[in-house]
């Protein structure tokens, strides 16, 4: 099942397209990274999800029960989000915070609340107000917050912005952890370097279009240092191939092959050549997450 799909989602303000017919799937279970320039759409779809939001068209569904159904209001139960500014009063301490908003959350059966602040690191904390606190220990009192409802999926609407180095890392083993625990997490961000190392999916948009989903494995497959090459003949490469002993490739296309063995462009082309290979194309290629990204903004631009 997935914990999030949408079909054809479109949400404009007075008549400025914002969203434009995105259809969206984030697996359950997974860190799905939602990428994209400011103002690309990412807090939208989050404000739809969460119901801060009407879309204008098209529809969503949450672990499999659509926006339109009346069950869609206990489904929403089980997600908490964080879109936009983290919902603190700063004259409140850690526990006096998550008290209030178990009063207008409905939550009658108190949660441990030591055991929710050991959890997000702020466990020493938890009878300092919250306007003492730094900004990654903000970001993780707002993460305890919405963990108060034990949800099973978790909207985090640019949680890295503004954090150090060392605030970037706590958050980011802190998210690990609950995905371990079983909580799906959709996540935006426009520091691709740091969703790289905790994303497990991938969606890219731009200007209210999705351009793109992947996988990590995909995105690390394209993202390989490699060789592009392009022949006329794809059996008598394949065959050079395996004289030359490159194990690791991989064909693109009928007529194009990426390798990625640690083999020189001089042996590639000579090794080629004494097969009858005429290549009509080649080039080396090192292409990073952030390259992938922006060369699919540009193409979209």
């Amino acid at each position: 099942m997935n914990a999030i799909e949408t079909k054809d989602l479109v949400k404009s303000y007075r008549g400025h397209i914002v969203l434009d017919k995105v259809n969206l799937v984030v697996p359950e279970g997974s860190i799905f990274g939602f990428v994209g320039e400011n103002g690309a759409g990412k807090t939208t779809v989050m404000r739809v999800i969460s119901g801060l939001a009407e879309p204008t068209s098209g529809e969503y569904s949450i672990f499999g029960v659509n926006n339109k159904s009346s069950k869609i209001y206990s489904e929403r139960k089980k997600t908490s989000a964080i879109v936009e500014t983290t919902s603190l009063i700063p004259t409140m301490t850690a526990k006096q915070n998550l008290t209030f908003a178990c009063l207008y959350l409905g939550i009658k059966e108190k949660p441990n609340f030591d055991e929710i602040l050991a959890q997000v690191g702020l466990k020493d904390v938890g009878n300092k107000k919250a306007k003492n606190y730094s900004l990654g220990m903000k970001q993780r009192l707002g993460i305890a917050l919405a963990m108060l409802n034990k949800p099973k999926l978790l909207l985090l609407d640019e949680p890295m912005n503004g954090l150090d180095p060392e605030g970037i890392a706590e958050l980011r083993d802190l998210l690990i952890q609950l995905n371990k625990q079983g909580m799906t997490i959709l996540i935006s961000s426009h520091i691709l370097s740091e969703l790289e190392k905790i994303s497990t999916h991938y969606g890219i948009i731009s200007h209210g279009r999705l351009l793109k989903t992947i996988t990590i494995d995909e995105l690390r497959d394209r993202c390989r240092k490699g060789i592009d090459v392009s022949v006329d003949n794809p059996i008598n490469t394949m065959r050079a191939f395996k004289e030359m002993k490159i194990n690791d490739y991989k064909q693109t296309s009928p007529f194009t092959f990426k390798v990625f063995d640690n083999i020189k462009i001089v042996d590639l082309v000579t090794g080629l050549s004494k097969a009858n290979v005429d290549i009509k194309a080649l080039e080396s290629k090192d292409e990073s997450v952030e390259e992938y990204y922006l060369s699919l903004i540009k193409e979209e631009n």
